[in-house]
């Protein structure tokens, strides 16, 4: 069994401008299997849906990771496993925005304010309106997936340093472009790894909102994620929450946040220790 955390807070600019949370978390979890998320609808004109967006990719992760079974690594390659998560995330993500756009058509009110320009690349690819990135992170038995597309964070945590899972990308956007799940090509920057359980102690994910406060990967570890996994580990997550609600509300850059962690039961608990107080 595992510990896990997940908390979304409203950026206080979005308060300010009357703007509804662009964030969305969850977790689950049962007997064989520990899930959190975090994803972040991109907010912009175009993306009028974007918070929903954020909502099905989280579901859409958790589904598709719930129904993975252990024997999928015993008939197959974990780089295969890989592979079909990424597909299978997609494909469940892609049929939540259909059905709701099915169920409820973009509605004249709700692209009021764009632009002719707007309004052409929208209709062009309506599935933009839904725009999302996805950060997520699963222990299984003697596995930990991790799930990222677009900025945000999705970290393997070992002694407290958070260590990332995925390749470095040389073409991947600066400043205020991400990638999306509403690419075409999303398929090619959805990524999907597997550890071992054995080397970690855990896993986290972030938001943007949530990382960016503390400019640098340093910084995060040790201002956010030992004290955070120290304060979980011993059960004080009601703190947890607190802090995150702050960070969104008058500590961090003014954008929503969200933070989702998992991790073994066992940790070592010296190292964890000489954490500061969150």
């Amino acid at each position: 069994m595992s510990i896990f955390f997940t908390k979304t807070s409203i950026g206080y600019s979005h308060v300010i401008a009357n703007k509804r949370c662009q964030d969305y978390s969850a977790s689950y979890n049962d007997e064989e299997r520990t899930i959190v998320t975090a994803c972040d609808g991109h907010g912009g004109n175009v993306y009028i849906r974007s918070h929903l967006g954020a909502k099905f990719a989280s579901c859409a992760v958790i589904d598709v990771l719930r129904d993975l079974e252990r024997t999928a690594f015993y008939k197959n390659k974990k780089e295969v496993v890989a592979e079909n998560i990424r597909l299978n995330i997609l494909c469940r993500w892609n049929a939540l925005v259909d059905a709701h756009m099915t169920k409820n058509p973009i509605r004249a009110s709700e692209v009021a304010d764009l632009t002719d320009v707007e309004l052409i690349s929208l209709k062009k690819t309506p599935v933009k309106a839904y725009g999302t990135t996805v950060n997520a992170a699963m222990i299984m038995g003697s596995k930990i997936i991790t799930v990222s597309l677009g900025d945000g964070g999705c970290f393997l945590v070992k002694n407290g340093a958070c260590i990332s899972p995925f390749p470095e990308d040389d073409d991947e956007p600066v400043a205020n472009i991400t990638y999306s799940l509403c690419q075409d090509d999303a398929f090619l920057h959805l990524l999907v790894t597997v550890h071992e359980t054995v080397n970690y102690d855990g896993a986290i994910v972030c938001t943007d909102g949530m990382i960016n406060p503390f400019q640098n990967l340093t910084n995060f570890s040790s201002a956010l994620v030992m004290p955070a996994m120290l304060n979980l580990y011993l059960g004080k997550s009601v703190k947890l929450e607190q802090f995150v609600m702050d960070v969104g509300a008058k500590l961090g850059t003014g954008d929503d946040v969200s933070l989702g962690i998992v991790m073994k039961k066992r940790l070592p608990i010296r190292t964890y220790s000489k954490a500061k107080e969150i």
